[in-house]
């Protein structure tokens, strides 16, 4: 009876598909041979020198691959931070945000996914040298590719959970019974495994595409008909981006962990200046640089700065009517405004000399906030007088953004919504398609913003404010519209620097899926979404003759324990395996 159970829960590996399963799901790829005729042999065809269907049984593994955007219950994962809430408050996210997760309630529960990829890019890896490849780049680019797509799964895992199961290059069937006893290894050895993994394979992956092919000069698509592929850069990014996370404090800590699943046991500050290093190797590769314009990032794929991304679906308007504020009406189809970002985030957006809006200096008026702003505020929050298609947004109390009536049960909780991801629309009469589909949706990873700001981090951290760190944040501030460092701030120290480090990765990548991560890594999630901490909106009332006045209003009081730093392996992968260990606090 134990073993009749067993089979039918997800465990880590087990729950990954089959071989031929996964082979005769391949309808589209197949489609020119009977299901019923697809096997191993089919797929690892001896006769096939062009080796496409094995190169379409690997092209399988990036399906399984997180999508962002909406992929929360229907709203983005920043919803359940300090940046936004949903509008609808029947939706389910608002139990995260008031009860939180457990190893029973789940969030983000990527586990069985990352595992399913992992299982795609093993059996590629056993069998790929049947085929009789032509051409003997292709094996080398592919095997490659392999191994850097696993080390991304990884990766993905070792963020949510610490510590995780390394399998290596085995291929389980589903009645391997050492899929019960199966462990997990120690965060070290599994942050180890995946930079190992990278290191080994960086340069057998096919060559990148020019900077000046992909430059659209912002007006159309660049030019790299690998686009989404694993190459060099991306190996280099996932490098950087785990190195910057095990060298953080919630992994890094000074006081070391306790549970060597949860991070290192002790710490070295050279942590951070491997994650500085990695980093730099991306700079180094002269690849990328930042778009002019970042409504470039909104409308165009292939750019100058989009480094590692998840390939899907054509342009569509599908998220302007999901995003947009719900007084409007496109083409007789109503927008939703699904998001409510918070006056938290908000007030995180400087003023456009540089300066915070509680800074002295900063000229931040409190009757007319949002004039003289960052212009990032504008491009990705929707405020009272923002313009959109053709007409001032109203989000004061009645307006018509804001309406307050029954038939209108979905609106706004703080008197904003989110507008990232969006074409600039401010003047035409309709959306612009931008890359988002609700089955299959393109999305950034890692992006040239990112490695700059992470390096500017990581050397910050290790050395202080030296005037690389400055050079690389101000690249990132001068494209946004906004006063350099030294002329908003002067000179600074390590302490101001790693607070304007971390409020510029909080609004140059606002609703990109980095704020609920950072907010863990940094271990600053409790003071900032936890232990009575309050978001805020803002209510807006407008008097008869037009004037308005604003005042902050509570919205949510989040919850939040030391345990959820982390989130909980799932409870049916303890009952089949007692040595999956459970994170501490669940």
């Amino acid at each position: 009876m134990m073993m009749n159970n067993k089979k039918l829960v997800f465990y880590p590996v087990a729950v990954l598909i089959g071989f031929l399963m996964l082979v005769s799901s391949c309808k589209n790829d197949f489609e020119d041979e009977p299901l019923n005729n697809i096997t191993e042999d089919y797929v690892w065809d001896k006769t096939d020198v062009t080796g496409s269907y094995a190169e379409r049984f690997l092209a399988k593994a990036y399906t399984y691959l997180p999508q962002g955007y909406a992929r929360i219950n229907g709203v983005p994962l920043d919803c359940i931070t300090d940046d936004a809430v949903p509008s609808d408050s029947r939706n389910t996210s608002w139990n995260f945000i008031t009860g939180g997760y457990n190893q029973y309630n789940l969030l983000d529960d990527n586990w069985a996914s990352m595992y399913r990829g992992i299982r795609v890019v093993n059996s590629f890896l056993n069998n790929y040298q049947r085929v009789p490849w032509a051409d003997p780049n292709r094996p080398k680019w592919f095997a490659a590719e392999a191994r850097v797509l696993r080390a991304m799964f990884y990766y993905e895992l070792i963020k949510r959970y610490g510590g995780i199961p390394l399998i290596g290059d085995r291929v389980f069937e589903a009645n391997d019974e050492e899929l019960y006893t199966i462990k997990r290894n120690t965060f070290e050895e599994s942050v180890n495994y995946v930079v190992a993994e990278l290191e080994a394979v960086k340069d057998d992956l096919r060559p990148d595409a020019s900077l000046v092919s992909r430059d659209g000069k912002g007006t159309k698509e660049g030019t790299d008909p690998d686009a989404g592929r694993m190459r060099k850069s991306g190996a280099l990014a996932i490098k950087a981006k785990i190195l910057l996370l095990a060298a953080s404090p919630l992994f890094n800590s000074p006081e070391g962990n306790s549970n060597p699943l949860s991070g290192y046991t002790s710490y070295d500050a050279e942590r951070w200046n491997d994650a500085a290093k990695a980093a730099k190797d991306v700079i180094d590769l002269n690849l990328f640089k930042l778009e002019p314009s970042r409504w470039t990032l909104a409308m165009y794929r292939v750019n100058t700065e989009n480094i590692l991304f998840r390939q899907g679906g054509g342009n569509t308007n599908q998220y302007g009517y999901r995003m947009s504020p719900v007084g409007y009406r496109v083409n007789n189809v109503d927008c939703n405004g699904l998001v409510s970002p918070t006056q938290e985030l908000v007030d995180a957006f400087p003023m456009v000399n540089g300066k915070g809006i509680y800074d002295d200096q900063s000229g931040y008026v409190s009757n007319n906030p949002y004039a003289g702003r960052d212009p990032r505020l504008n491009q990705t929050i929707f405020y009272n007088g923002s313009r959109w298609l053709k007409r001032d947004v109203a989000t004061y109390e009645g307006g018509a953004d804001k309406p307050n009536v029954v038939s209108k049960p979905v609106q706004t909780q703080t008197g904003y919504y989110a507008k990232k991801f969006l074409a600039n629309d401010a003047e035409n009469a309709a959306f612009t398609a931008t890359p988002y589909q609700t089955e299959y949706s393109f999305w950034v990873y890692v992006r040239y913003a990112d490695i700059l700001l992470s390096y500017a981090e990581a050397l910050n951290e290790y050395s202080g404010p030296l005037p690389a760190v400055s050079e690389a944040v101000d690249l990132v501030r001068t494209r946004a519209g906004i006063g350099t460092i030294a002329q908003a701030f002067g000179t600074v120290d390590q302490t101001k620097m790693q607070e304007i480090i971390r409020n510029e990765r909080r609004v140059e990548f606002a609703f990109e899926e980095h704020r609920f991560w950072d907010l863990r890594r940094w271990k600053i999630a409790e003071t900032k979404y936890g232990n009575g901490a309050v978001l805020h909106g803002v209510k807006i009332t407008r008097a008869d003759d037009g004037t308005l006045s604003y005042s902050k209003v509570p919205v949510a009081t989040p919850f939040f324990f030391p345990g959820m730093y982390r989130l909980p392996v799932a409870n049916r992968e303890i009952l089949v395996n007692p040595n999956m260990k459970q994170n501490d606090g669940y």
